[in-house]
């Protein structure tokens, strides 16, 4: 008679053996697809001359503010003025669309209207420098150095839009006449939630009855590392993102003078819940969209890695588990929550009478703002603290792959990065693509650019900077996808 560990050992062995085999028959059934081929285009621009521009761009302090009647007109008007004289093409050939505030959106028609339109996104504005003094070059300057343009914007998300900008004149010198319908919209305050600027545009299209065949911003990049045990970039393109919401946490106390105190203060007690919160994980769980990625990556990846992604019926514990221990894949798995804004008193000699921080929600698409609030309301555990919701999530619908929008997409990306792997990917940032998610069944978030963890950490941060080599690969990127519509027939 078996043993009990016997059957327990019998029983693992099974286990293994059916994930080993059905490993080896997902990769035989799915071999990936390779390198396309780089196909003719009209010449790309000049690098140096594009970095030019984008240096320029780069200048205008396009900074908006979240009540809007702050944001300073004139940088924006200014940016304009230098967009239209720098891209006279676009600017003479391409129809200008009025969406209200300061917004461009243009329409490039196309010769053949059974096809759907596409449409192409960036924004022009920034986030502020408040370190300029710190930065290796003033953020708001013609700085072109070492291959690279630096400043506030370079990155995100000028150095895209300038690029579209680029791709669009040399293919207009060319001419080149599209099969599709292309639109291209350059929102005005997509950092701060883009209600002037994407939203209008989007209700602009709304009301016209336009539907997208595609719709493409900035989102992921050509990422290097991305996951352990995979060489090769992967190109991670957004088919869904992270819900945004604000929650206020306030205490309020008896104030004073800081010679008197009476602890704990108002300050203290809302560190002390603030550590509660921030020292907790949400539960982890496996999304759709993750769960596509980790098979795609699972189709390339090692043999020992495949084996663990291509088996989450049996692995998927120990995949969180390892996620968990990586902030940036950790993301990926769990609603996620941090401090980023805090007030007490104005005086280093004054006991605050009321002190209050800002909790930043980050929300898997399937989970609500209603959820993580409570789950915060457990880890406080303390009546003193109460909570407010000053700014809700809206939650992002998957797009669909089960048509030829992602495998075109990815044919661009294979075709511009030959050695990248395209897979979708769950952005843990917002975008403007969320308000157009109405608009088309396929709304995708990449920036084409290889970028590696330190790149990435210069956005929004101090000596942001583009390169001038990823400059050429977005012109590139951007060329190639307008124009292979018009290779097939």
């Amino acid at each position: 008679m078996l043993t009990v560990p016997l059957v327990v050992i019998s029983l693992l062995l099974s286990l293994l053996v059916i994930a080993l085999v059905r490993t080896i028959a997902i990769r035989s059934a799915n071999t990936p697809v390779g390198t396309s081929p780089k196909a003719p285009i009209p010449g790309l621009p000049d690098f140096d001359l594009a970095a030019k521009h984008l240096a320029e761009a780069v200048a205008f302090p396009t900074i908006t503010h979240r009540e809007w009647k702050k944001t300073d007109r004139e940088p924006f008007l200014g940016l304009h003025r230098y967009l239209t004289e720098t891209y006279p093409l676009v600017h003479t050939k391409l129809e200008q669309l009025d969406t209200g505030a300061l917004n461009l959106v243009y329409r490039w028609n196309g010769s053949d209207n059974s096809l759907e339109p596409a449409l192409l996104l960036a924004h022009q504005d920034v986030v502020p420098a408040s370190d300029a003094a710190q930065w290796l070059y003033p953020p708001f300057s013609h700085q072109v150095h070492d291959g690279y343009v630096f400043g506030r914007g370079s990155f995100d998300a000028k150095g895209q839009m300038i690029a579209i900008y680029e791709a669009l004149e040399a293919l207009l010198a060319a001419g080149h006449m599209p099969r599709r319908t292309w639109y291209i919209a350059f929102g005005c305050d997509e950092e701060v939630r883009g209600t002037e600027g994407a939203a209008k545009i989007a209700r602009y299209f709304g009301t016209t009855g336009i539907r997208f065949a595609f719709v493409l911003d900035e989102g992921g990049v050509v990422a290097s590392g991305f996951m352990p045990g995979i060489d090769r970039p992967i190109a991670v393109v957004g088919i869904a993102e992270k819900g945004d919401a604000n929650i206020k946490i306030t205490c309020t106390r008896d104030g004073g003078h800081s010679s008197t105190p009476d602890n704990p203060t108002a300050l203290g007690i809302l560190g002390a819940a603030i550590w509660r919160i921030e020292s907790g994980k949400q539960t982890a769980r496996i999304t759709s969209v993750v769960r596509v990625m980790l098979h795609t990556l699972g189709l390339h990846a090692p043999f020992p890695l495949a084996f663990l992604l291509l088996n989450l019926w049996l692995f998927k514990p120990l995949v969180l588990l390892l996620f968990g221990a990586n902030p940036t894949m950790n993301a990926l798995v769990r609603s996620t929550c941090t401090v980023t804004m805090a007030h007490g008193s104005d005086a280093p000699n004054v006991v605050a009478k009321q002190a209050e921080a800002m909790v930043n929600v980050r929300l898997l698409p399937e989970e609500s703002t209603d959820r993580t609030y409570g789950w915060i309301a457990r880890r406080i555990r303390d009546k003193r603290v109460t909570m407010e919701v000053v700014a809700d999530a809206v939650r992002s619908k998957v797009s669909r792959l089960d048509d030829n929008s992602f495998a075109n997409m990815s044919e661009a990306i294979r075709t511009t990065f030959p050695q990248a792997i395209p897979t979708p990917y769950l952005m843990t940032g917002g975008t403007d693509a969320l308000w157009y998610e109405q608009l088309s069944d396929h709304v995708f978030r990449f920036t084409p650019a290889n970028m590696d963890t330190g790149e990435l950490k210069r956005m929004h941060s101090r000596d942001e900077r583009f390169s001038i080599g990823n400059l050429g690969k977005a012109m590139e990127f951007y060329m190639t996808l307008i124009t292979q519509d018009s290779r097939k027939v």
